[in-house]
């Protein structure tokens, strides 16, 4: 029995039983609000300090590292193919990583083969770019042409494809053979060396003046085709036409027989 005194006067009440493992000295005495002592375990107290203790995490940020250069190099050929006898405009332009041009800039080029270049080396101006020109030098082809640009956060380099030969403009209908009445299309493209020809302006006419074609003329798009589309006549004849493609810019031009059926066939 364990006495303690309340009010002065003493009174007497069991023991708590010592939990296994721990001492007197473990256990601490403290007063309630009504008066009445209450044993309180040191082991407790300490383990709610502990609980009590805040967390600390820690943050590590990694930092972004800029690349090697921050210099952009494009190269552009207008046109992307052209005949023997003609030749292309080589157009170089070397920037910031924003975007903006950068004038002194020292650019070199060199072809794969095939083409002559001139001059093949400069300065970019006030604009970024440098220009030159490239011409074939054998019958038909094609060849890569690289620029590079040195500098002090390093090297950088683009290249391009020229196609160079004889034009070769195909014409092809949907549907083949045709059907009176019914809308057909006609597709001519252009190619040189294989290579689409985008940008060549493309009229379509017919033997037959009562054919219709919607457009008759454009321009070829990167597949370096041109479409265009007719009615063919729904009944009676001819039941066929003649239908003539010209690339107007390379003077390519072709003759293509179309047939299609009366509604009666």
């Amino acid at each position: 029995m364990e006495v303690g005194v309340v009010g002065g006067a003493s009174s007497s009440r069991p023991a708590r039983p010592e939990a296994k493992g721990e001492s007197v000295r473990d256990r601490e005495s403290t007063t309630d609000s009504d008066g009445r002592a209450r044993d309180l375990s040191r082991r407790t107290a300490i383990g709610a300090a502990a609980l009590s203790v805040p967390a600390i995490v820690m943050v590590a940020a990694t930092p972004a590292f800029a690349g090697s250069t921050d210099r952009r190099i494009t190269i552009t050929l207008a046109p992307t193919a052209v005949r023997v006898s003609e030749s292309s405009s080589v157009t170089v332009r070397v920037t910031n990583a924003a975007g903006a041009p950068l004038a002194g800039q020292a650019v070199s080029l060199s072809a794969s083969s095939g083409v002559t270049l001139g001059p093949s080396s400069g300065l970019t101006d006030g604009s970024g770019t440098f220009t030159t020109r490239v011409t074939p030098s054998t019958a038909e082809g094609t060849s890569t042409i690289t620029a590079v640009s040195p500098g002090a956060g390093g090297t950088v380099s683009a290249a391009a494809t020229l196609a160079y030969g004889a034009p070769v403009l195909e014409v092809r209908f949907s549907p083949d053979p045709g059907k009176g009445g019914t809308r057909s299309a006609v597709m001519a493209t252009l190619t040189i060396h294989s290579v689409a020809v985008e940008g060549s302006t493309i009229s379509i006419s017919s033997s037959e003046p009562r054919l219709v074609f919607s457009p008759s003329i454009g321009t070829t798009d990167a597949a370096g085709t041109f479409s265009s589309s007719f009615v063919p006549f729904p009944s009676g004849t001819p039941r066929s036409a003649d239908i003539f493609a010209w690339s107007l810019d390379y003077g390519t031009a072709v003759t293509v027989r179309y047939v299609w059926l009366t509604p009666s066939n």
